[in-house]
């Protein structure tokens, strides 16, 4: 199947899942296409699922039934998000509106060789700047994975300087770089990256009991404690995602804590 047309029932079942009804006019505007194309498009579908949904003359839209079950697209919300947010001039996406992005100094040059190094299992010697050390200085690394916090992005490296793993704001490299033979050290040898490790949270304590019951059905909890489980190396990016990492005064503020027996146990993982 190709990548176009798993795009459009993208798009058609993402409809149906969240608005419930779907139109001719909407992938008119979404693909900038003419009706009878959009009605094509609609009938294809149609064939790949053929009872999710029917046609209703009074609304004049295909309405989705009650066990419409998409086959494209999971059922995160983040999904139906993604697929509208590339598309903002149309009337179709603006129902969910979106903060302005902050951008790192992020360019195809400064990731090409880093990419290179950890496909190829190479040690880059690469110019590095940091808080401690506010000028580029060379660093000779060898990565084997890049990480994405939610916010900016990390190479997960061993650092010959240190003699150990560390994390790398990507944005902070210089783009100057050589490669120097093939790497001796790889995620394998990572402890903390081949360390699995869950975070169990929970409403915090100063809560309610009606308060954790809206906490816990707002985080699917399940028995007032939420699992989620990552790798040692990443948990201080999930804390700072959760901002789990500072303590709110007000409880309302903080919604949710790391469970107490959970902080025990992942103690030394924590900073």
């Amino acid at each position: 199947m190709r990548w176009e047309d798993i795009k459009r029932y993208q798009v058609i079942e993402a409809l149906l899942l969240w608005e419930g009804k779907l139109n001719a006019r909407q992938l008119m505007d979404y693909f900038e296409t003419s009706r009878p194309t959009a009605q094509k498009y609609i009938s294809e579908y149609k064939q790949l699922n053929p009872t999710g949904f029917e046609f209703v003359s009074q609304q004049r839209a295909h309405i989705a039934n009650d066990d419409f079950t998409p086959q494209f697209i999971d059922l995160e919300f983040s999904s139906y998000h993604a697929l509208f947010n590339t598309q903002g001039e149309h009337a179709v996406t603006s129902l969910v509106e979106t903060l302005p992005q902050v951008h790192r100094n992020i360019s195809p040059q400064l990731v090409r060789p880093i990419l290179q190094a950890i496909r190829y299992q190479l040690r880059l010697d690469i110019g590095y700047i940091s808080l401690s050390s506010p000028e580029f200085e060379d660093r000779i690394i060898q990565p084997h994975s890049l990480v994405f916090d939610g916010t900016r992005y990390h190479v997960r490296a061993f650092c010959e300087k240190n003699q150990d793993y560390r994390d790398f704001v990507l944005s902070r490299f210089s783009g100057e770089f050589a490669f120097e033979g093939e790497a001796t050290f790889d995620e394998a040898h990572d402890t903390l990256w081949q360390t699995d490790v869950t975070l169990v949270v929970c409403p915090d304590h100063r809560l309610t009991e009606l308060q954790k019951k809206v906490i816990a059905h707002d985080y699917q909890m399940t028995e007032q404690k939420l699992e989620l489980k990552t790798r040692a190396a990443l948990l201080k990016y999930l804390l700072q995602h959760l901002r789990l990492d500072i303590y709110q005064a007000a409880a309302e503020q903080q919604q949710i804590v790391i469970d107490p027996e959970c902080r025990k146990l992942l103690a030394p993982y924590i900073n």
